[in-house]
């Protein structure tokens, strides 16, 4: 009976080995190609926000003030898919012992996180900053033309920024700390292991989340209840071909706003989560050059044209180095034979 006991009691341990291994390479196969769409998002976040920038830079658009906005949110967008997005990929595809990229050394510890956390907070402030001016500009019908011109754009974006690093600017000077043995130990301090994780993530989650969210949900609430009664007054009143125009304008910008709104085993399944969430997070920041493309009809036909004179450009290029290069290729001729009857070479420039 006891043998039969050992028996069996070996049999349930290679079952469990079995099953654990097998979660674990489920787990292990999701990390890596989630690791794989994390350097993906850079690449095509980092394309699509330069050429977001490069279209919102344009003489037609950048005359509005949410372009502004949305220039910086863009900038912004960038920088933060460098920080904890890169490390989800260095950390499960380069690093031989899955170590983060802040653990190399204290420099890449406090900027990292610094530039992390300031970027994040500062696009989402950015948004928000989009959606309170176009709900200011309809509640107070002055604010365009006094504290809503666009030469005060760039202080209030000033403001934002200088007020998202001056509160994450003790991560630069607090976050991390070199061990006895030489190692980095990152999002702690000596004295505090909860320094980063959980007491400021829950400060940055009220900052980057729960404030700009509110604030957006009432702005994009009041912005769509006035867009709805602005189009039952045009039934009402009749067409006039300006009114419509601007209200056509507006109606694609709230749009934009409302599109972009709403945008062991066990740690092996700890990581899976983690950069998964971490995948969906920064997604709405990569993306955001698609969402303007599907939303905005003026930013459609300024990509166009600028494509097209980019085109025009390349093409103009083209010809002058061709025209350069004929001029000074020497042109060989062959107006004689030698006495065996091969043609002799002569050669001149062409200067034609």
């Amino acid at each position: 009976m006891a043998s039969d006991f050992k028996a069996l009691v070996s049999i349930d341990n290679i079952t469990n080995d079995t099953l654990s291994y097998s979660e674990n390479f489920r787990y292990a196969f999701v990390i890596h190609y989630l690791s794989i769409y994390a350097l993906v998002l850079i690449i095509v976040g980092t394309v699509g926000n330069l050429l977001t920038i490069s279209v919102l830079f344009r003489r037609n658009l950048r005359r509005f003030v949410t372009v502004r906005y949305l220039i910086a949110a863009s900038i912004c967008d960038i920088i933060s898919l460098y920080g904890w997005n890169l490390n989800s990929f260095y950390k499960f595809n380069i690093s031989r012992f899955n170590g983060n990229i802040e653990d190399l050394s204290l420099i890449h510890c406090r900027l990292i996180s610094f530039m992390t956390f300031a970027a994040l907070q500062l696009s989402s402030w950015c948004l928000t900053a989009v959606s309170l001016d176009r709900a200011l500009s309809l509640f107070w019908l002055q604010w365009k033309q006094t504290f809503g011109r666009l030469r005060y754009t760039k202080y209030y974006i000033i403001f934002l920024t200088f007020i998202c690093i001056a509160l994450n600017s003790h991560v630069l000077f607090l976050n991390g700390y070199r061990k006895s043995s030489g190692t980095i130990v990152c999002y702690s301090t000596r004295s505090n292991p909860s320094y980063i994780y959980p007491q400021w993530e829950r400060v940055h989650l009220v900052l980057y989340n729960l404030c700009p969210f509110t604030i957006m949900c009432i702005c994009n609430t009041y912005i769509i209840c006035v867009t709805v009664r602005s189009s039952r007054s045009q039934v009402v009143l009749g067409p006039y071909k300006n009114y419509r125009k601007g209200l056509e304008k507006y109606r694609q910008f709230t749009a934009l706003l409302i599109i972009v709104f709403v945008s062991t085993t066990q740690r092996s399944y700890r990581f899976m989560i983690q950069i998964l969430l971490n995948s969906i997070q920064f997604t709405s920041h990569g993306i955001n050059f698609f969402l303007y493309c599907f939303s905005a009809s003026s930013f459609r036909h300024e990509l166009c044209e600028m494509l097209q004179e980019l085109l025009h450009n390349c093409r103009c290029i083209r010809c002058w180095c061709f025209k350069t290069n004929r001029k000074n290729y020497p042109i060989r001729r062959y107006d004689r034979t030698d006495k065996n009857g091969s043609p002799l070479e002569r050669q001149r420039m062409n200067h034609s």
